[in-house]
């Protein structure tokens, strides 16, 4: 999914090297950069981006200015990365709801550390998944995805009623676009929590509580065809992987195996 982003920062040096570093990003849109509180006002307003680049210092001006500034126009800020050469400003950010304090000079894997979480953010808003190929957009609601298991260089998304998505994408690509209810089990497994029925961590194991749809067709008296969907609870088994015991533990809250 494409999303709009911004940069406001008064150096020009530290500008470029940003835009540089974003550029293998392709999903990342530029719509434009500000030198100041004013101007970078007036461009979210403009753009409505859904990403900005913060710098802390802007000359005299002080960025957490403009968070103040954007909450007069936005019940929902933008998601705010802030880049700093000044370490003392982090807990401030942590206070202004920043999602990312980004020191310079940019570290490619701080970058990306910080553009994974904005996409788990950015999905935490979504209710649905879509994953682009050569045929187009596929979109599956959140709720209706059981678990994911990793073949290769894809994937199979199992859904509800016995669906399945074959995706070209690899299982960490995916688990990028999800939310936070979603869980890593294994290499090869990612399972929506809300479908957890039972943990096992001495077999290493989850059972997930899922239901297929059936079909029946009954003929009435004046043979009329009547069909109905009837749900069939199934048990799937997805196994933990020694390395992910601890996490799904953790994410669980579970504190004594089974």
């Amino acid at each position: 999914m494409n999303h709009n982003y911004i940069i406001i920062e008064d150096q020009k040096g530290a500008l470029e090297n940003l835009k540089i570093a974003l550029e293998p990003y392709a999903n990342l849109l530029f719509k434009g950069t500000a030198e100041n509180i004013k101007e970078g006002l007036s461009l979210c307003l403009k753009q409505k981006p859904n990403l900005i680049f913060l710098d802390v210092e802007l000359g005299q001006e002080i960025g957490f200015d403009l968070i103040t500034e954007l909450r007069l126009f936005y019940n929902t800020l933008p998601f705010i990365i802030m880049t700093t050469a000044h370490d003392h400003y982090a807990k401030q950010a942590v206070n202004n709801d920043v999602l990312y304090f980004l020191s310079k000079p940019i570290d490619n894997d701080e970058l990306q550390k910080a553009l994974t979480k904005f996409e788990k953010a950015q999905a935490e808003h979504r209710n649905h998944l879509v994953i682009k190929d050569k045929n187009g957009h596929t979109l599956m609601q959140y709720e209706d995805i059981i678990y994911i298991e990793a073949q290769s260089n894809y994937c199979d998304i199992h859904l509800k009623f016995g669906k399945k998505n074959t995706v070209s994408k690899t299982l960490k690509e995916i688990e990028n676009l999800l939310p936070n209810t979603f869980l890593r089990t294994h290499k090869s497994y990612l399972v929506n929590t809300i479908f957890i029925e039972k943990v096992n961590t001495t077999q290493k194991q989850i059972t997930l509580n899922t239901k297929t749809g059936i079909i029946e067709v009954s003929i009435d008296a004046h043979t009329k065809i009547e069909e109905q969907l009837k749900l069939k609870a199934t048990e799937t088994i997805i196994p933990i992987g020694e390395s992910y015991i601890e996490l799904v533990k953790n994410v669980l809250f579970i504190y004594k195996t089974v």
